[in-house]
């Protein structure tokens, strides 16, 4: 509670008159300093690592199927609830965050297992 009350007095600027001088506080700041940086590099570097982790690159196969089709629930319904669908409209529901990525990969998808259908005929 000591603690609190000193910050409020330097926050107010009347940490003169409590033997608190600039110095004190200076040093103060420096002995927590190595824990503080240490503690800073490891949010830094944990931030990084989840940022790496967010790109498609480095999801699971799991994972994209799973999102392909979720995406391509979220369009159809998005498309459903649409009163008269335009181009505009279209491409709106389209362009929305990751969905061409998803939509294309399922249109890749189709195209191999409709030309392994193509191969397996002729053979």
């Amino acid at each position: 509670m000591d603690q609190l009350n000193d910050f409020s007095k330097i926050i107010n600027n009347t940490y003169k008159n409590t033997g608190i001088t600039k110095d004190s506080i200076y040093d103060e700041i420096m002995k927590k300093e190595d824990n503080i940086k240490e503690v800073m590099n490891r949010v830094i570097d944990f931030e990084k690592k989840k940022e790496l982790n967010k790109m498609f690159v480095n999801t699971n196969f799991s994972e994209i199927t799973t999102n392909i089709f979720k995406i391509l629930n979220e369009i159809l319904e998005e498309m459903s609830l649409a009163k008269k669908i335009n181009l505009k409209k279209l491409r709106k529901i389209l362009t929305k965050e990751k969905r061409i990525i998803y939509l294309g990969l399922f249109l890749v998808l189709c195209a191999v297992f409709l030309a392994l259908i193509e191969i397996s005929d002729s053979v």
